[in-house]
């Protein structure tokens, strides 16, 4: 109310001055006001960035407020995905985001997420202890029963790329679809042989005596590695508000970097995994010594050769309908704007 008087009684020069400093604030207010964007993720483990990027202050320091919404799985965060209810989501290779594009989907791959190098292969074919001594490689499991987590998707492709290294097909074994908690009991039953499952499944299936890891993805997917997923950006959000989209992928890669770090075994890997056990699903911080964790790419940069590999394979499977290249489902823009101001990391 003083403040009021005061305005009240200033000259009609004194006024305007008092006027346009009011303005001058609340504008200042508005440009300084952080982008708004809602996140989708899993609760995983390759969700990793979004929550070091959280809680270490990245999302705000580069101009955006995240709020991080859970799904059950990355098929359930896609129709958000769409009506630019979310904005970004981590979504795993398959044909049904594949698919999605030959309907002018607004949505684009924006950055690499997670793929399997050597020491850091999550993805990996295991098979029931009672064939221990039967199964040797993969040639082995001709007329087995192999479990995968979802048709036409990442892991069954990684599947199929193992028994090609031995001259085989998906018609030389008998494929089922389950999700991975269940294998363990049908593994132990020994309703079926062998499982493509991701950690923590592999070492709890190992440690319970249930089965053994034949192979990683990284041992025999080499040329190129398997590209496992990816962020999605909806593109009418991202075109709309370029500013918000390049301060998430640079908070994004900040994130990454220091999960790149702990990863590797740096200094920064005590707090990454006490993150990781309060945001993730995987609660045991013994755990993560004990698994491989999945490797993310501190650049950014999309493997567009594994990309190309499965999107090859899907077609002759006849699953794959889309007729659209790898260059009209990806969008690289942000990632090179996020390293023109960040600089590369060198990953060797």
């Amino acid at each position: 109310m003083n403040a009021m008087r005061r305005l009240m009684g200033l000259s009609r020069g004194g006024w305007s001055i008092a006027v346009f400093a009011v303005a001058t604030v609340i504008t200042a207010s508005a440009v300084n006001a952080a982008e708004k964007l809602v996140v989708g993720h899993l609760g995983i483990v390759a969700d990793g960035p979004y929550f070091i990027a959280q809680e270490k202050g990245f999302f705000k320091e580069e101009g955006v407020e995240v709020e991080l919404k859970r799904f059950n799985s990355g098929t359930q965060a896609l129709a958000p995905l769409a009506t630019n209810q979310l904005q970004v989501v981590g979504g795993g290779s398959s044909t049904a985001i594949f698919n999605a594009f030959g309907r002018n989907w607004p949505v684009r791959i924006a950055i690499s997420r997670t793929r399997d190098l050597p020491g850091f292969s999550s993805d990996t074919l295991i098979v029931r202890n009672g064939l221990k001594e039967q199964v040797k490689t993969v040639a082995d499991l001709k007329g087995k029963k192999i479990a995968v987590n979802a048709p036409s998707a990442v892991l069954e492709y990684m599947v199929a790329a193992m028994l090609g290294k031995h001259g085989m097909t998906l018609k030389d074994i008998s494929l089922v679809y389950m999700p991975w908690p269940n294998m363990g009991p049908a593994l132990k039953t020994g309703a079926i042989d062998a499982g493509a499952v991701v950690e923590p499944f592999v070492v709890l299936y190992k440690q319970k005596g249930i089965a053994f890891p034949l192979h990683r993805a990284s041992e025999l997917l080499v040329d190129p590695p398997l590209e496992v997923s990816f962020i999605l950006f909806n593109s009418d959000w991202s075109k709309a508000n370029p500013k918000a989209a390049n301060g998430f992928t640079r908070a994004y890669l900040r994130g990454a970097r220091v999960y790149f770090d702990a990863m590797k075994g740096g200094s920064s890997r005590a707090e990454v995994v006490s993150i990781l056990t309060r945001n993730t699903r995987l609660k045991n911080p013994a755990m993560y010594d004990r698994i491989q964790w999945s490797y993310v790419d501190p650049n950014g940069i999309i493997a567009r050769k594994g990309l190309q590999a499965q999107l090859d394979w899907y077609r002759t499977q006849g699953t794959l309908k889309v007729k659209k290249s790898l260059d009209e489902m990806i969008d690289e823009s942000f990632v090179k704007n996020a390293l023109q101001k960040l600089g590369r990391v060198d990953v060797k």
